[in-house]
């Protein structure tokens, strides 16, 4: 068998030359080798793209409709600020923070000082005399954690200055502040999905209120307008949300993010 390229035009085929049987070459163009085309190439990555595109755009619409989704919330509780009725000098506080402490436990000691003399202004001279020292005991409220101490032995504490703050930790919650245009769609009773970041888990939860006002409402410095010129900003409503946690150990501020199934 020969192959003859030459006298061949630029970009033909070569020429093959077949012995036949009878002695007699024969030519036979050889086939040429067939081109994948650009679009077989362009269509299969159109259709990969616009699958992909359709997924996700059904998926954001999908969330969007039956979910309200906020990252600006957190745990909360009710924190109890536990200090003496009475003005005096903490002489002892039997408990730290971490520790658990049960309703009417003595927390700590506080010495309340007797009127020693008065003043030519009429004020009254307070002081400590061991024969006539008042020894005040302060009992917690509540069963629950000491989550911040705030006085130690020897501290000058006011009539009700905290010396612990206490919380319960099986009564905690979730606040999630939620755009103002959303709120039409929640509704108290609706579930919610609570993940939170501490756990790395995703706890089932419940809305339990929520708070007629806007968060700025509740801010020592209220926004005001005194310029007259006035720039709409979207508000954040507190929504109290419920969370079933059972005997894990959630941390009280710590960040959450809520999805809420709205109808």
């Amino acid at each position: 068998m020969e192959v003859r390229t030459g006298g061949s035009p630029v970009g033909a085929p070569p020429t093959i030359i077949v012995p036949q049987g009878n002695g007699r070459p024969e030519m036979v163009v050889a086939p040429t080798p067939r081109r994948r085309s650009a679009r077989g190439i362009l269509i299969p990555i159109l259709l990969v793209v616009g699958a992909l595109i359709a997924f996700f755009g059904y998926r954001y619409y999908y969330n969007t409709t039956h979910f309200v989704w906020t990252d600006n919330a957190a745990i909360s509780g009710s924190i109890i600020q536990v200090g003496s009725l009475n003005a005096g000098q903490v002489s002892a506080v039997s408990t730290d923070v971490g520790q658990s402490v049960q309703k009417d436990q003595v927390v700590a000691k506080v010495t309340v000082g007797q009127t020693m003399a008065t003043t030519a202004s009429g004020s009254a001279m307070v002081g400590f005399v061991n024969t006539q020292n008042q020894l005040t005991e302060v009992t917690s409220p509540l069963s629950g954690v000491v989550v911040a101490r705030l006085a130690d032995p020897g501290s000058t504490v006011g009539a009700g200055q905290t010396i612990v703050a206490v919380v319960d930790p099986t009564k905690l919650y979730v606040i999630a502040n939620v755009n103002e245009t959303d709120l039409g769609r929640i509704k108290v009773g609706e579930s919610v999905d609570v993940t939170v970041d501490s756990l790395n888990a995703t706890l089932p939860g419940r809305v339990e209120a929520i708070t007629p006002a806007s968060a700025g409402s509740f801010s020592l410095i209220p926004q005001s307008n005194s310029s007259g010129n006035y720039s709409k900003v979207v508000q954040v409503i507190p929504v109290r949300i419920s969370v079933d946690y059972g005997s894990l150990p959630l941390v009280i501020g710590s960040s959450v993010e809520v999805s809420i199934h709205v109808q």
